[in-house]
């Protein structure tokens, strides 16, 4: 979605990518603003961005902020009340739409839950991954590497198979002797995560 600098900007920002992507969630669920940009390419900071009206990004800032501070490192929060017109090019760098040939459907509906673990290595990763897919009947419907060495997988179920998936990547990963970094079920996914889910897409990685 791209950005004109007409609207309040409100911005959440941690270490790796499922935090944010939980900020995101409670963010679109805490107030009316639309999900703009997201950042994760580069750096262990990820960002998410929204917009709307200068009372609404504080309520969804406050909001994002407090959940990512509960399963990882928020590193900042801030709402730009009026921010420059050169501000636009900026976020739009991180256009949440950027590199999608076809719009993405936001379901009207209810949508399944959300299972992520994140870790610091691809091959502790893909174990928890496989864990993940063995105990329960979910769906492994994405991967992400930030090219620091953090790296995530989504899976998506119904919230009981989730939960179990889960806690099956948590173990797969500590009984190798490392470290989780972090670790989340959503039950009822705000339908503008599609849009971020879409950049997780293993589709092209799995026939």
């Amino acid at each position: 979605m791209r950005y004109h600098g007409e609207e309040a900007l409100g911005l959440v920002e941690t270490l790796a990518i499922v935090p944010v992507i939980e900020a995101a969630d409670k963010m679109l669920k805490a107030a009316d603003v639309e999900l703009v940009a997201l950042e994760a390419g580069g750096s262990t900071l990820c960002t998410v961005f929204v917009k709307g009206d200068v009372a609404a990004c504080r309520s969804s800032v406050e909001a994002g902020a407090a959940a990512a501070e509960k399963i990882g490192t928020l590193t900042g929060k801030n709402v730009m009340p009026r921010p420059i017109k050169a501000i636009s090019a900026i976020v739009n760098t991180h256009d949440i739409d950027a590199g999608c040939e076809e719009e993405v459907e936001v379901p009207n509906g209810p949508t399944k839950a959300l299972g992520m673990v994140e870790t610091f290595g691809v091959l502790y990763l893909m174990e928890a991954a496989d864990a993940m897919c063995k105990a329960a009947d979910v769906e492994l419907v994405g991967y992400e590497n930030i090219y620091d060495g953090y790296v995530s997988a989504l899976v998506r179920g119904d919230v009981g198979a989730c939960k179990t998936a889960v806690a099956a990547g948590v173990k797969a990963i500590e009984d190798m002797g490392h470290e989780v970094y972090s670790h989340v079920v959503i039950a009822r996914p705000h339908p503008g995560l599609e849009k971020i889910i879409r950049r997780y897409s293993t589709e092209g990685l799995i026939d």
